[in-house]
């Protein structure tokens, strides 16, 4: 199979893809759906149609998931997607299911808290069909139709569960239909454009099963400039740039801390029902400093040589001053993360916020953020600038 196979180093060399020499190979739309599905620390997640794997790759890179799964009908693709999660240090919370995603029994039901999926773009009989067999497979709905992906999604998802996928703009109102059908409800959605000025050429979409009070459109993701240069976002995605500044995992015993920290703007990983032996592991693998009461926990982080903080009180607004003043302040000019998600918030239009906040609210405001995760709505109000000015006099 090597010989059938190449080898592509992604994101600066932390990610290693073996993926076919022939056939499907992913692009940046696999990219752009990772950033967009968002992962909160600890989720389980599964990719429907997983294909080699980059999109659990990408998500477990770039977040905290406590597991991976993937389910993949063509039997070679499937062994490629569970080489790579082995190969890229995954296969102890990682795992490929060589199935239908369409059968029943192909996955347990309600076991997963956030679904993706890439399905293929156009209807089997419509366009060019690939002379490649594999790549017509992911291409074109030969063997699943966008029904048979929203219905997987439905039964594979937990209650509170979010299914993140991204379509062509031209079958948007088909998987709307498709949604519908599963019972499923349209929460986000964010066109893709190619340059600014452009028609979007893709639609990133969130769903769930409540109906909620109908979705809220996010501002267009640009891919690249007018000069064809990948734009701020999607730079970050594609490992184009350094992460800057510190980011941090709190443990269950800072977990107030964790959301102060996300209200200026810091990046703080927080997962309540962790182990200590995990949140190890992911402050090593993601470069993460521990934030942490539990003085054990601090001694074994010595020993291994993992960078962690005490932050040497009980009250979490001393917490923070302590933090600030061993660590430096939180560099200003950052947009505020959703406390609940930890996504950095993104401006949306102020009529995406009519009838999601409370009417004065929205007569008395004029600029809304939304999280790109759970679509919670926030604006800017006294409380937090209150709050951005006691801490920073720290």
């Amino acid at each position: 199979m090597d010989s059938e196979t190449t080898l592509t180093p992604f994101l600066r060399g932390k990610i290693r893809v073996h993926q076919p020499r022939r056939g499907y190979r992913f692009n940046v739309d696999s990219v752009a759906l990772a950033g967009f599905a968002w992962v909160r620390d600890g989720e389980r997640v599964l990719d429907l149609g997983t294909g080699s794997g980059i999109l659990l790759l990408l998500v477990g890179h770039f977040h905290h998931p406590s597991r991976l799964t993937g389910i993949e009908l063509q039997e070679e693709l499937a062994s490629l997607a569970a080489r790579n999660l082995e190969e890229n240090g995954w296969s102890g919370r990682g795992q490929v299911v060589h199935g239908d995603l369409r059968a029943m029994e192909a996955l347990e039901p309600g076991a997963f808290d956030l679904v993706v999926c890439n399905p293929p773009y156009h209807e089997a009989g419509r366009g060019q069909t690939s002379a490649t067999p594999e790549r017509a497979l992911a291409r074109q709905s030969f063997s699943a139709e966008l029904s048979d992906v929203a219905a997987a999604a439905s039964r594979a998802l937990a209650p509170s569960g979010r299914f993140c996928a991204v379509i062509p703009a031209a079958r948007a109102e088909d998987f709307r239909a498709a949604l519908a059908a599963s019972n499923l409800h349209l929460k986000l959605l964010r066109p893709v454009q190619d340059r600014p000025g452009r028609e979007p050429h893709l639609v990133l979409i969130q769903a769930r099963a409540y109906p909620g009070k109908g979705p809220i459109a996010l501002p267009p993701l640009i891919l690249k400039d007018d000069a064809g240069a990948y734009g701020p976002e999607m730079r970050h995605w594609l490992g184009h740039e350094p992460i800057a500044g510190r980011r941090f995992f709190c443990d269950c015993m800072v977990g107030t801390l964790a959301r102060y920290l996300r209200l200026l703007g810091a990046d703080a990983a927080f997962f309540r029902t962790a182990d200590d032996d995990w949140l190890m592991e992911e402050c090593t693998r993601s470069g993460r400093l521990l934030l942490t009461r539990d003085r054990p926990l601090l001694a074994q982080c010595a020993k291994r040589g993992i960078e962690a903080f005490d932050p040497d009180h009980d009250t979490p607004r001393e917490q923070l001053k302590n933090v600030f003043a061993a660590l430096g302040p939180i560099p200003g000019g950052q947009p505020p993360r959703c406390v609940t998600c930890n996504a950095p918030t993104l401006p949306v239009d102020r009529d995406q916020a009519r009838g999601h906040v409370p009417p004065y609210t929205y007569l008395t405001h004029e600029r809304f953020s939304a999280c790109p995760s759970c679509g919670k709505l926030t604006w800017e109000g006294s409380h937090l600038e209150r709050f951005t000015a006691a801490v920073m006099r720290g």
